[in-house]
């Protein structure tokens, strides 16, 4: 399903100056209208907060308000308005920019600069991702699909102790946006099949959207011009899921995870990182998981020498796997997953190489 899906993505890409656009509110949604024709578009939400941010316009707030009363539908457009016909937008040369316009059918689904690589398509790269794996026997498990974002998991078919009573498989995700929310990225991820929760590590790929300036023309020849960086990118891709999933990688992560399950922090560490990313609420779910008996979904957390509870980095990171599992939002799902594969940072394969 991810595969047809990305594969029936179409995208098409415009050029506009921010002056030649308007913005106004359409059977109860915030829409942009390319001018001088009356070419009108409802806007993405991650598109709309791209579009505030680039006026100086919170997004946070433009979000809140697009969902609101139709006085505040209004006041979002007004907003955007005045600020995109008010605000010079200039070139590194002085000149009025053009930023670039993502639409699939009737919805503008990214608002980016002129330097977004637009070739690093989804579809050429996770076909040679897809390919690597084969050649690997890395099987597909979980594949996530936003609107404008996609990510694939395979793993090997075997199962790997990493300590007593520990078992985990070993795979790898790709991952990218065509639309500026993520970079291209070909990860490591580990999966503990029994309680389901999954870690992606550290990035052995990372590719930012971002190149030389798109011109009119290049929204025709790009394809063309494009083609040897993306056949060269296919390629890397292909040698890096061979090398993370081959035998002395899984060695050295297998290591890391031992490590990690030894290596224990204290409540207040692990809060401080937790609040990075976590609402209070969540903190509190993560801490009665720590302090209540019979949690099954869990590996066993470490003890003090008062034979307390305390969290160690293995089992922190199951913590977090354990919320990705249990929300609903797959954008949110994949931020908590990166999240999990942090807190092994520096114990596992990926720093020591």
């Amino acid at each position: 399903m991810l595969l047809q899906r990305v594969a029936s993505t179409v995208i098409v890409d415009k050029l506009a100056y921010p002056a030649r656009t308007d913005f106004e509110v359409r059977d109860g949604k915030v829409c942009i209208r390319y001018l001088p024709n009356d070419d009108v578009f409802t806007i993405h939400p991650h598109a709309l907060a791209q579009l505030a941010e680039k006026a100086g316009l919170p997004p946070s707030f433009a979000l809140k308000r697009a969902r609101g009363e139709e006085w505040e539908k209004q006041l979002v457009c007004t907003n955007l308005n005045t600020l995109f016909q008010r605000t010079q937008f200039l070139t590194s040369e002085g000149e009025p920019t053009r930023f670039l316009h993502r639409i699939i059918g009737k919805e503008l689904r990214g608002f980016l600069t002129r330097r977004f690589k637009r070739h690093l398509a989804s579809i050429p790269l996770l076909r040679a991702f897809v390919e690597a794996c084969r050649k690997s026997c890395a099987e597909p498990v979980e594949a996530i699909s936003t609107d404008i974002r996609f990510s694939l998991k395979a793993f090997l078919p075997q199962v790997f102790q990493a300590f007593p009573g520990q078992y985990v498989c070993v795979g790898v995700e790709w991952a990218n946006s065509d639309f500026g929310a993520g970079k291209l990225l070909i990860s490591q991820t580990v999966w503990d099949p029994l309680r389901d929760t999954h870690a992606v590590l550290d990035h052995k790929i990372s590719r930012v959207h971002l190149g030389s300036i798109i011109e009119e023309s290049d929204l025709e020849i790009s394809s063309e011009t494009a083609a040897k960086e993306v056949d060269a990118l296919a390629h890397a891709t292909r040698d890096m899921v061979l090398k993370l999933l081959n035998e002395e990688t899984i060695e050295r992560l297998l290591h890391g995870i031992q490590v990690a399950h030894e290596h224990q922090l204290s409540w207040r560490q692990l809060r401080r990182q937790l609040a990075l990313f976590l609402a209070r609420k969540e903190i509190a779910h993560v801490e009665d998981l720590l302090t209540s008996d019979g949690v099954v979904d869990l590996p066993p957390a470490g003890q003090d020498e008062n034979g307390e509870r305390v969290p160690t980095r293995w089992w922190a990171s199951n913590a977090i796997g354990y919320l990705a599992k249990r929300t609903a939002d797959p954008g949110r799902k994949l931020e908590l997953q990166y999240e999990a594969g942090k807190l092994l940072k520096g114990l596992t394969q990926g720093d020591a190489e």
